[in-house]
């Protein structure tokens, strides 16, 4: 989804910020293997940084749920193609839910950026329809299973990156531990 020199600048960006979130401009550009003179081009400010780094993380998440299949596919299908996404996309993933302050900071005056407030209700749409048709668990509230989608994908990310599962893992892992927990069952 994120190609091209650019992506590939603005993946490590949300990578070294996400690992490390004082980096100075030298860091970042150390990290994403550019000169602090490219890096300059491309932010002029660490403040511009971040901003066209979070710009892009929510373009990301947009096509993430864009392209899952949400409203086309049957509901286990689009969660399948769904989790795909992320986990192509986890270095943005892992940024947003941890340089987003809303996200970290119960408390934060720093408003919920409208596409995170249209992301999460484009998800408990899903997990409703999903509850609705049979699918998902309906003895549960559809905005836990959005929150509880979130988490799972944060740990699974972390986990990826810290070497504790492997990244061929991570689908049937996140499938296999959220859906035992969300999946309908049989009465």
């Amino acid at each position: 989804m994120s190609s091209g020199p650019q992506g590939a600048l603005l993946r490590s960006l949300a990578l070294t910020l996400t690992e490390n979130p004082g980096a100075t401009l030298q860091e970042l550009a150390k990290a994403a293997g550019v000169s602090r003179a490219t890096l300059y081009r491309f932010a002029a400010t660490r403040e511009q940084l971040l901003d066209r780094v979070k710009q892009h993380v929510l373009q990301v998440m947009t096509r993430i749920l864009d392209t899952a299949g949400l409203n086309t596919q049957p509901p286990l299908e689009a969660l399948r193609q769904l989790i795909a996404n992320y986990i192509e996309e986890k270095e943005f993933c892992a940024f947003m839910m941890t340089q987003f302050d809303p996200y970290i900071k119960v408390h934060s005056k720093t408003p919920i950026p409208d596409e995170c407030g249209v992301h999460e209700q484009r998800l408990d749409l899903f997990f409703q329809q999903g509850q609705a048709a049979g699918v998902f668990r309906s003895n549960v509230p559809y905005r836990w299973l959005t929150d509880l989608y979130f988490g799972f994908i944060f740990t699974l990310c972390e986990s990826e990156h810290r070497g504790r599962i492997a990244r061929a893992d991570m689908q049937m892992l996140f499938e296999d531990m959220f859906l035992n927990g969300a999946q309908a069952r049989p009465d």
